[in-house]
């Protein structure tokens, strides 16, 4: 038995079945065997590791799945949908976009009871499902695992025949893929079909009819149609039960708060971050970056809190630094980063708001492999949290009020030493007395705090501080600490580590140093 587990971090599900149209306003459920097995085989092409992993192991993947008629275990779902017309220059169409609505944390399982794989086949799996970036279209943002922990409970399955269907249940056509061995069989005949009756499309028809069932499945659907399948030969229909929805649920929802907004210039703007692989810590300053550089894009000057410039130019001499910080965040403590606040001291005008609204995404674009041996485009979906005042968001670590503050990244100076520090204690005293400086500059009625080293026990003249669940010791140099495309030499190439200790609550963000708008320098609340 093999079972998948899926999370959908944006709540919804878009997927047209197979043989609709859009506007039916239909919703594929459960999701597709088949657009399963398609978006497996897309992820290995665009970003599997291909020296691990050989297109025979994939191949080999694909039909064992493809063996068996998966079962599911669906969460309660909400059908809803929005309707737009598309813009033309005359006859405007509307279009009616549907799409499931449920719990975030709930899991939707795949399993197939009676499917073996092989361990280089489990490894590929959770390899491929580590990786998937969506499940349906593009907005159904998903995240796969094995659900090894899966308790057998399933409410979706295929109808057998002379086997009542479940009480309470709502039969449903469902797409899968057809077996292997009777691939082999189908396609001898109809490219034995295709030989004796040759005509225009005999050509396009053989090119939609690889050896191997995922080279069958991987067919673009428009190959399908320009051959003139109306069915795909390596598709089949089944009947499943599956359990009714509504476009209202059966239960109060719980409804996680939203942050309130005090004013008409909110100050914060919250987003989730999803995707595969999850960006780490160490990169929270390309994270930033890339970040900045999304906002800044589209039509229009952006407005000064974004750019950090107005018509003179840098925001430099700008002692209370009321441009935009972007700070990436680890709130789970894992090591990785799952959310990104953005900050303005000022608040944000209606065009900064406008830009944040439209932040779906970020991405990188890879020739080369990078440090972590991915290759071709990186990309992360971000969904917004809210936008309001900092104490709407006292879950976060990087927010709320504190006296002690600790290090998540490393602080480095923003100005260089008049005289090279000999020795460790000089080197602290400083960062003590740059971090006083910017202090008194920025927060006048606030007395600076007391600085405090955090270093490895085994080696107390080197800046290290605990990172991940694991609390593993990270050295200041496994961090990204270069901004991309800035030229000259900056003070500091190394960054220290610290604990700040104040008289009196301190309300976040905290963020020092050089680079302390891209989320160097960043300090979380200790309670």
């Amino acid at each position: 038995m093999i079972a998948f587990a899926f999370t959908f971090p944006g709540g919804r599900y878009h997927a047209t079945p197979w043989g609709r149209h859009t506007n039916e306003a239909d919703v594929a459920w459960p999701p597709e065997p088949v657009r399963i097995l398609r978006a497996m085989i897309a992820t290995w092409w665009r970003k599997g590791d291909h020296v691990r992993f050989a297109k025979s192991e994939l191949d080999g993947l694909i039909e064992t799945l493809a063996k068996e008629a998966p079962m599911f275990r669906l969460p309660e779902a909400v059908h809803s949908h929005v309707r737009a017309f598309m813009p033309a220059p005359t006859d405007k169409k509307l279009i009616y976009d549907a799409f499931l609505r449920f719990d975030p944390a709930a899991e939707l399982i795949v399993a197939w009871p009676n499917v073996e794989l092989t361990e280089s086949q489990l490894d590929l799996a959770a390899h491929l499902l580590d990786r998937i970036g969506y499940l349906g279209r593009a907005e159904s943002w998903a995240d796969g695992r094995i659900a090894s922990d899966w308790d057998g409970e399933v409410n979706a399955c295929p109808r057998i025949s002379g086997v009542a269907p479940p009480e309470g249940s709502v039969p449903i056509d469902v797409t899968v893929a057809i077996v292997n061995d009777d691939w082999h069989e189908v396609r001898t005949r109809l490219l034995a079909t295709a030989a004796a009756s040759a005509t225009s499309k005999t050509t396009l028809l053989r090119a939609t009819l690889p050896e191997r069932l995922s080279d069958a499945l991987a067919v673009d659907t428009s190959e399908w149609q320009k051959a003139g399948w109306s069915s795909p030969p390596p598709l089949r229909r089944l009947i499943y039960d599956r359990p009714a929805f509504g476009p209202l649920p059966t239960h109060a929802i719980r409804r996680t708060s939203r942050p309130v907004r005090p004013h008409a210039s909110p100050e914060v703007a919250r987003f989730v971050l999803a995707g595969r692989p999850q960006p780490r810590v160490e990169e929270t300053l390309r994270i930033a970056e890339l970040a900045r550089w999304a906002l800044m894009s589209g039509d229009g000057q952006p407005p000064p809190e974004i750019s950090g410039r107005n018509a003179q130019g840098p925001l430099r001499a700008d002692p209370s630094h009321a441009h935009a910080f972007y700070l990436p965040e680890d709130s789970d403590g894992d090591g990785l980063i799952d959310h990104l606040v953005i900050y303005c001291r000022t608040g944000f005008s209606d065009e900064a708001r406008r830009r944040l609204d439209h932040l779906t995404r970020l991405w990188l674009v890879h020739g080369r492999p990078d440090a972590d041996g991915e290759r071709g485009r990186k990309e992360w979906r971000l969904a917004l949290e809210g936008i309001g005042s900092p104490q709407a968001f006292s879950m976060s670590s990087l927010l709320g009020s504190a006296r002690t503050w600790i290090s998540v990244t490393p602080l480095l100076k923003s100005r260089f030493d008049k005289r090279r520090p000999a020795g460790f204690e000089a080197l602290v005293k400083s960062y003590q007395a740059q971090i006083e400086i910017e202090w008194k500059r920025r927060s006048t009625d606030i007395p600076a705090p007391v600085v405090q080293p955090l270093t490895d026990p085994s080696a107390p003249t080197r800046f290290a501080a605990p990172i991940g669940s694991g609390g593993t010791l990270r050295s200041t140099l496994a961090f990204n600490r270069t901004r991309s495309g800035r030229g000259g030499q900056q003070p500091d190439a190394a960054g220290g580590f610290f604990q700040l200790t104040f008289d009196r609550l301190i309300d976040g963000p905290v963020s020092l140093g050089w680079g302390a708008h891209f989320g160097l320098g960043l300090f979380r609340r200790v309670n």
